[in-house]
Order: C-alpha cells, then sequence, then structure tokens
C-alpha cells in the first residue's frame, strides 16, 4: 500500500498542539500506530476515520489525522503503523521548547532586511498626471516579481484591498514590544524596532502636503529602476490612474495606525517620534473630512464604505488614542468597533458591504477584522473605570462596548474553527465563506470568479492572519476552548511548513522542498520569504493546485506566480503568528462583571501560558505634581496602574499606563481648564491647567 506522511517540516513546539496526516491507499481506520523515541514506543493510538476533500486526491488514497500533542518531551521521533503486510515509518519528527521561534523567526525577520527597497528611482516618483516629483525611497519591496512599493492595491474591487506596508511596520512594532526576548534571541538587538524605523519613514514620505497617502510606488512590474509614479493601477495589464489618494481601506487606515504605533517606540529613524505622531494625525484628519461611517467615500473607487474601512479606521483611531490619550480619537474607535461588530452575521461571519449580501472572506487579511477589535479591547482596558455603585444604575459606554466586541470575537472564533470541521478536513485547513457565481458557500480557497477580474494566488497570509486572530483573542479573553483555538492556530503554521497533500514548506530555507526561484526578477527571491503557496485549481476555488498553470487553464508559463511567487504580507502575517504565539507581555482582559468571552479560562497547557495583569496594591503611596504642562506622577512600591483625565463635562480627555516609580504626563496638547485625575487605586484630584 502507498503510504505518505505529511508534517511539519520544522517540527514542533513541545507544550502546543501537534498533528500530522498519514496518506494511504490502504483502509487505516482502526490500525494500531506507535511513536517512538530512540527505539522505545512512548506513544501509541488507532487511527480514526479517514476523509478525502472533494478534488484533492485521485481517488485512490485518503487522509488520516494523527494527533500526538501528548508527547511533549524535546527530542526527536518517528511515527510507525503496519499497512498491507510493511511496516511504514515516517521521517524523523522533532519536538522543541519554542520550536518554530528558533528555526522560523531570525529567517522571517531577516527577509525583511533583504526585501528593503532601495531604488535610486523611488527618490524621484513621477506624481502620475503631472510633472511633479517626489522622494518616497525606502520601504520594502512588494514581491518578489514587483519592486514596488505599496500602501495598498486592488482598489478597483473594492472588496479586496490588501494591507502591505502599513500593516508590516504595525506587525514589527507588535513584535518589538511583545517578544523582544526571540528577537534579540533570533537577530542582532533591536532588529525589529530598527525595521519598524524603517518602514515609518517611507510612510511620512508617502504623506502628501495635503494630507492623504499615495497608495502605491509603481513602474507597469518593470525589471528597471526607472518610471516610477505614485499611482493608482488596475487589471491585469497594470493600467495606471491618477486615483493614487488612500482612502481608509487603500492603505490609509493602517498607515495612520503605523505611524501612531511607530511614535511609542522611543526612538526614531529618519523623522522622530513626534513627526510620525504628527503625519498619523494629519491623516486622520483629513480621512475623516472624507470619509462618513458607513456611508460616502470620496477616494473609494464605488464611493461607499465597506467592512476594510471599518476595521482599518478602528485600527488608526484605536493606535492615535492610545499614542495621545485623546478623546477624540477613543470616541471615533468606540464608533467603529460598534460598526464593525454590526456586520456580525447571525451564523458569526462578517459581511463586507452595508446591505450585507457579499460575505467577508480576503486572501491576505482575513484575521485582521478580530485583531483590530482585540486592540481596540486593549485601549478600553487602559482606561480606569471608576466603579459603578450598584444603586447608581449607572452604564459605561466603553465598559459595555468592550464586553461587546469581547462577544462578537468570541462568536467569530467560534465560528472559524466550526466551519473549518476539523474530523472531516484532518490537515485542519482553515474554511471560508464565499460567494462565487452568485452563491454563498463554504470554500477552502477563495474563488477565482472574484471582483478583481484576474487576482487570485495562494492564501499563505490569509493562515498567518487567522492564527494570529485566534492565539491573540484566546489568549486576552480567556477563550473557554482554547485548546481548539490552539490547534486551530497550529494547523495553519503546519500547513505553510509542510503538513500540506504536496510535502511543500513555503518558507524558502526550512525543509528541503520549497518554491522554485520565480523567474521573473529571481534576485528578489529570498530565504525566509514566504511564497503565495496552493490554491483551489477551479473557477469557483473547488479543487486543489500546486504550481501547475496548465492545470488551472492558462497557457503563459508566467502564470506560475499564482503559486511561486513571494509577497510580503505572507511574511508580515507570519511575523504576527510567531508574535503572539511566544508572546512575553500577553494582555489578558477581566471584565468586571461576568461575561460570555471571559467565562472558562485556559483548560489545558496545549494552549500557552496565560499571564494575567498585576493587582494594584492598595498599600502603595502616591505623589502628583503639575509643573508646567508636565503631570509628574510618582509612587512607592509601584506597579502598572490605570490613568485617565476627566474634563468638567466628565468626558475623559486622556488616558494611558503608568508603570514606573516616576512617570510624566505631557498635557501640552489640553485646553486650558480645571480636570479631574484618575490613578487606578486611588482617590481622583483636580487640578487645573493654565
Amino acid at each position: 500500500a502507498a503510504v505518505t506522511f505529511h508534517y511539519n517540516v520544522a517540527g514542533y513546539d513541545s507544550n502546543l498542539p501537534k498533528a500530522l496526516v498519514v496518506e494511504s491507499s490502504d483502509n487505516l481506520n482502526g490500525a494500531s500506530y506507535s511513536i517512538k523515541k530512540d527505539g522505545a514506543t512512548v506513544a501509541s493510538g488507532t487511527f480514526g476515520v479517514g476523509s478525502i476533500p472533494t478534488g484533492w486526491t485521485n481517488g485512490f488514497t485518503v487522509y488520516y489525522n494523527l494527533d500526538f500533542s501528548q508527547v511533549k518531551t524535546p527530542g526527536s521521533y518517528i511515527v510507525e503503523f503496519e499497512s498491507g503486510g510493511n511496516t511504514a515509518i515516517s521521517n524523523t519528527i522533532t519536538v522543541a521548547d519554542k520550536n518554530l521561534a528558533s528555526k522560523t523567526l531570525g529567517l522571517v525577520l531577516n527577509y525583511f532586511r533583504l526585501d528593503r527597497n532601495t531604488m535610486t528611482g523611488h527618490k524621484s516618483a513621477t506624481i502620475y498626471g503631472s510633472s511633479q516629483k517626489k522622494d518616497v525611497h525606502g520601504g520594502w519591496s512588494d514581491a518578489s516579481g514587483d519592486y514596488g512599493t505599496y500602501l495598498s492595491h486592488l482598489s478597483y474591487a473594492n472588496y479586496m484591498n490588501p494591507q502591505q506596508i502599513p500593516l508590516t511596520v504595525w506587525a514589527l512594532a507588535y513584535a518589538n514590544e511583545h517578544i523582544p526576548n526571540a528577537v534579540s534571541t533570533a537577530t542582532s538587538g533591536g532588529f525589529a524596532l530598527d525595521e519598524a524605523l524603517w518602514g515609518a519613514d517611507f510612510l511620512v514620505r508617502m504623506l502628501s502636503n495635503d494630507g492623504y497617502f499615495y497608495t502605491t510606488v509603481f513602474n507597469g512590474w518593470s525589471a528597471s529602476d526607472g518610471g516610477w509614479n505614485l499611482c493608482a493601477f488596475s487589471g491585469s495589464s497594470g493600467t495606471m490612474s491618477s486615483n493614487y489618494q488612500a482612502a481608509y481601506r487603500e492603505g490609509g487606515g493602517m498607515a495612520i495606525a503605523a505611524l501612531a504605533r511607530a511614535s511609542t517606540l522611543g526612538k526614531g529613524g529618519d523623522y522622530t517620534s513626534d513627526e510620525y505622531l504628527a503625519a498619523a494625525k494629519t491623516g486622520f484628519d483629513h480621512l475623516e473630512s472624507k470619509q462618513t461611517l458607513g456611508g460616502d467615500c470620496a477616494y473609494c473607487d464605488d464611493k461607499k464604505e465597506n467592512i476594510i474601512d471599518d476595521y482599518t479606521a478602528l485600527m488608526a483611531a484605536t493606535e492615535l488614542s492610545i499614542a495621545t490619550g485623546l478623546s477624540k480619537y477613543m470616541t471615533a474607535a468606540r464608533e467603529r468597533a460598534e460598526h464593525l461588530i454590526d456586520r456580525l452575521s447571525d451564523e458569526g461571519y462578517f459581511w463586507s458591504d452595508n446591505d450585507k449580501t457579499r460575505p467577508f472572506f480576503h486572501a491576505s487579511d482575513a484575521g485582521l477584522p478580530v485583531v483590530a477589535l482585540l486592540r481596540y479591547i486593549e485601549m478600553e482596558n487602559n482606561i480606569a473605570y471608576e466603579p459603578c455603585p450598584p444603586e447608581a444604575n449607572c452604564i459605561n459606554p466603553g465598559e459595555v462596548l468592550m464586553k461587546k466586541a469581547a462577544e462578537a470575537i468570541k462568536k467569530h472564533l467560534d465560528w472559524m474553527i466550526s466551519v473549518t470541521d476539523r474530523q472531516n478536513n484532518h490537515f485542519g485547513y482553515a474554511k471560508q465563506v464565499v460567494k462565487t457565481g452568485g452563491k454563498i458557500q463554504t470554500n477552502f480557497f477563495i474563488p477565482h470568479d472574484n471582483e478583481t477580474n484576474y487576482w487570485w494566488q495562494g492564501e499563505s497570509a490569509r493562515l498567518g492572519s487567522l492564527a494570529s486572530a485566534a492565539v491573540y483573542a484566546s489568549r486576552m479573553l480567556s477563550y473557554t476552548d482554547s485548546v481548539k483555538a490552539f490547534r486551530y492556530a497550529a494547523d495553519q503554521l503546519d500547513w505553510l511548513l509542510g503538513k500540506n497533500p504536496f510535502d511543500l514548506s513555503v518558507m524558502k530555507g526550512v525543509g528541503t522542498k520549497n518554491p522554485p526561484v520565480y523567474q521573473s526578477y529571481s534576485s528578489t527571491t529570498f530565504t525566509g520569504g514566504i511564497a503565495n503557496g496552493i490554491t483551489g485549481k477551479n473557477t469557483d476555488g473547488s479543487g486543489i493546485v500546486w504550481d501547475d498553470y496548465y492545470a488551472a487553464g492558462f497557457s503563459e508559463s508566467w502564470q506560475t506566480w499564482r503559486w511561486e511567487e513571494q509577497w510580503l504580507p505572507h511574511a508580515t502575517w507570519y511575523l504576527m503568528a510567531l508574535a503572539t504565539r511566544y508572546d512575553e507581555h500577553p494582555v489578558k482582559v477581566v471584565f468586571p462583571s461576568s461575561s460570555s468571552s471571559g467565562e472558562g479560562g485556559s483548560s489545558s497547557s496545549d494552549s500557552g501560558d496565560v499571564t494575567p495583569l498585576p493587582q494594584v496594591s492598595g498599600t502603595a503611596t502616591m505623589e502628583m505634581n503639575l509643573v508646567g504642562h508636565d503631570l509628574q506622577v510618582s509612587f512607592v512600591s509601584p506597579t502598572r496602574r490605570k490613568f485617565h483625565l476627566m474634563d468638567v463635562h466628565g468626558r475623559v480627555v486622556m488616558n494611558t499606563i503608568l508603570s514606573n516609580a516616576s512617570n510624566t504626563v505631557q498635557l501640552s496638547t489640553l485646553p486650558k481648564g480645571i480636570y479631574l485625575v484618575h490613578v487606578q487605586g486611588f482617590a481622583p484630584k483636580k487640578i487645573v491647567v493654565k
């Protein structure tokens, strides 16, 4: 009998879910297997029922899942069983502590350094339709066949915008904050920080004098360092236009979010932290004047907002609120969060359009709505709400909304896991709801007949984004079934690193079977880069195909880009998946009252270690002095404390976290007047800003 073992060729983490897939032409249902280390059996089990996703095999072989999560001791293992009178033995499988961090984090981080765009022509790009030039050098090349630098593209399709360089800046900043020790071990010190600043500098350059961001720097996919335009482009022909002003969904929202977050990193690049923040504020004010929540959108190709505007605008407002503590950003974030939550269907997936006829499916950013809502909850969690006596019957709108957001995330996460249906999908490949041929259905892969009229490719970024969202949510919200969430996330990364029907590791440098060098511009195929990967074979996204343009209905060999080409968002979301998986400073939200998202906690160590926020001691003392516009707050026995400032109308105008023995809060942006200072654990105090 023919037997093939499909597994993560980089290996598995000791304390996280582990599974491989056995493909066999023999019936293995009920057959026994052994897991051996150094010749001794350390675990055993029996195979369950096999399955064959439609169009995935020739019909002569069946897939069987083999879960070995109980194996936690680091070492080298083999799987062995009898099949058709012969002994089937797997290759060596590695189990180690923080395995993917040690094997792949350094590779993917170094990819960003290798992919830095250093084209001299970007220093004098033409503003399309004019004779004006602008210096927009920096950022990262979009793909191994494209030296362009993009905030976003595919805008003409309205529902397909990927978030590109701005998302990369934001993710690098996240990694710098959440896995600093892992980054330092994998690379030289400050690596993620330096890359984030490199990208932030580029975003400042992409801001126009009028307050909008340009969408792309593009030259028609030419190999030459010339013909660069600040423009928009559409279709497989790359037709350029002057519709280059970035709406929220066209990269503007994430550019604002990335710059606001970069302003808090404590270091600048070619620009200062203050200049990053100023650019973010300018971009936000401009887009707020050009778009209406759920309504008109001046820069959008169809002139109306959709879900991508919601989650990117939510990220923008949230990061500005966290960076500045100003109430106008907090208010905008709350409005966007509520609007995004209202797009959730009864089944648990999101709707893309306002009329709720087009389900949300996305080839790269499927997890970003959840990530945006989680970051919003972090913002609310940083605000020190005053306890409300039961007899007062008062309601804090932010506290209510963050609970609503948590419940929406849980509902969506439940749907993500259930629709994937691991019982009949032994690879655990994330399924999605799509609209194809006028019908709504669940698919493994996005349909080819989508709004772009040409663009479909492997979905490595989508898998990374979903893995990130599942783990981020499970940690923060103490998801009741966290084992399932971590297993779901592990399945997506395992697929990328070899546990798929083609035994393909899409990350160059991991395993022995990587995508071939994409022949358009071979010099930009880098170790640590991630290729597009496996796709559906047919127009509706059904079936499965890898690197076979003829089987997919093409006659041109250059169509292999759909599978072979490395793309920046793939590496970005893989980095986010590692940053959430190995989070050294996870945020855990404990809601003041019962919430369905907060009940139950982690049910197994397989979910990863979750560290709760430290409790505030009631014995500490505090001193507070206002010197000019600097509010100085110091503690004896300091610990992390929430800080917020209220005006005379009771509105929160500033919020932050005080973590040090001595803290300075800058109040120069506030109008003069009387304010009430609330520091967690202490009675409120009145101050006068002159």
